[in-house]
């Protein structure tokens, strides 16, 4: 979003999403730099320190995030936990063989395959997932240091459990030692991401001391009378903190001189709308390439246990013993519980108020469309990748067999699209929209 849009146009334009404490801090800056008047640097600052309090209490994001050594603990715990309940599962062992037995001119291509698979999926969590941050760590310019943190720990994790459980037969033959680690590697990384962007260790912008006011040019004071706002700030409710975040902006704009009010109207609204909408409910209403990708991590988390279990065959073969006409009627009956369900999950009982906008037909929700499609592609992938049906020798129970999986991904693919609340970034119909003109501009 322009600032010229947001600045000249009205406030409902303005996207809680895209604000973060940084930009925050940035305007405020800018306008005190702009003018002269004595008490809007004071008036900032105190700003300032609420907003700290605010970021803190999660009524405001950030815009970045730096690597700390306690990610890599994070990300170590969560790959035990969600590594370890597949160490037990014999199922394992016969997709690690399928990963390392199916190979062209000698080389592994499905145990390269989901080696990619683990790669991308980790860059998908971490990058295209939930809100827009920047790495402060990157490697070759590009790749977030953080997501090779998240491969080599997970990777170590898996290697550790598998030889120390007796999982990998005394490493007699390396490869398929790699192959079954790789398998549990897939959920190590999952969890390892998890654990490291659940996770709420990043420090707000620093805060200078206040400038000298008129009445006292001690730095001292000064600096003690900014720890009291913020031990005043600790203890007010988060409406009460709003409130009072509305009377320094007050206090801001009678500092101002007139051609600088209406940045600092801007910046009050961004401010209270971010903080209106992650403390006091966060209505979804976009549909955004971001819920895409949070809908794939999430199918893949709840898919992901059901691919090693054999009952999955078992009831694929009873959805398509069950006919009536000639019908595969509880295959049928189970496709439709699944709509139903997803429906349900993210329209009607679920955790976030997610209203319908711009459907297909003027009907149909995108979001039901997009997370049906999602979960099942990811079910058939995975099913694929990992040998699971028998190499499509029987086209229609591999759709049994994935259809199994489906249900599941599709509980994981819609909580996924919704827990994180409203993503950042452009409406998707808008995104294709520009693709579009684009493409026309191009052939013209």
């Amino acid at each position: 979003m322009s600032r010229s849009s947001t600045e000249h146009g009205s406030h409902d334009a303005i996207d809680p999403a895209e604000t973060t404490i940084e930009s925050l801090f940035a305007d405020l800056n800018t306008v005190t730099v702009e003018t002269t008047a004595p008490r809007a640097d004071a008036a900032a600052h105190d700003i300032k320190q609420l907003l700290v309090e605010a970021y803190e209490r999660g009524l405001l994001d950030s815009g970045v995030r730096e690597l700390q050594p306690r990610d890599a603990a994070e990300a170590f715990v969560g790959s035990v936990i969600f590594a370890s309940p597949l160490l037990v599962e014999d199922g394992v062992f016969d997709i690690a063989a399928h990963l390392f037995g199916s190979t062209v001119a000698g080389v592994p291509i499905y145990l390269l395959a989901n080696t990619l698979f683990v790669v991308v999926l980790t860059y998908a969590l971490l990058e295209w997932t939930g809100r827009n941050q920047q790495e402060t760590t990157v490697f070759l310019r590009s790749l977030p240091v953080r997501v090779v943190m998240i491969l080599v720990v997970s990777f170590v994790v898996a290697t550790v459990l598998m030889t120390v459980w007796g999982r990998v037969n005394g490493w007699t033959s390396p490869i398929a030692a790699i192959a079954r680690i790789t398998v549990i590697w897939t959920v190590g990384s999952i969890g390892a991401a998890l654990g490291d962007i659940l996770s709420d260790n990043d420090s707000a912008p620093a805060v200078s001391a206040p400038p000298p006011t008129p009445e006292s040019n001690d730095a001292s004071e000064a600096d003690a009378a900014a720890t009291a706002d913020r031990t005043t700030a600790a203890a007010l409710t988060d409406s009460a903190l709003v409130d009072a975040i509305q009377a320094e902006f007050d206090d801001l704009e009678s500092a101002v001189g007139a051609s600088h009010r209406e940045a600092v109207t801007r910046i009050r609204a961004e401010t209270v709308q971010a903080a209106l909408d992650h403390g006091f409910g966060d209505r979804i209403q976009k549909y955004t390439s971001r819920d895409i990708a949070e809908a794939f991590v999430g199918s893949i988390f709840f898919a992901i246990p059901f691919l090693v279990e054999d009952g999955v065959f078992e009831i694929a073969d009873y959805f398509l013993s069950v006919r009536f006409a000639g019908l595969p009627v509880a295959f049928l009956l189970n496709s439709a519980f699944v709509l139903v369900m997803i429906l349900a999950l993210v329209y009607w009982a679920g955790p976030q108020d997610v209203r319908i906008r711009r459907p297909l037909f003027g009907v149909i929700p995108r979001r039901l469309i997009g997370i049906a499609i999602v979960s099942f592609l990811t079910a058939a992938a995975l099913m694929t990748l990992w040998g699971r049906v028998n190499g499509w020798a029987d086209p229609v129970v591999a759709l049994a067999r994935i259809s199994v999986v489906w249900t599941v991904a599709s509980f994981g693919a819609s909580l996924g699209d919704i827990l994180p609340g409203e993503s950042s970034g452009a409406d998707i119909n808008d995104d294709l929209a520009a693709l579009g003109d684009a493409a026309r501009n191009t052939d013209a």
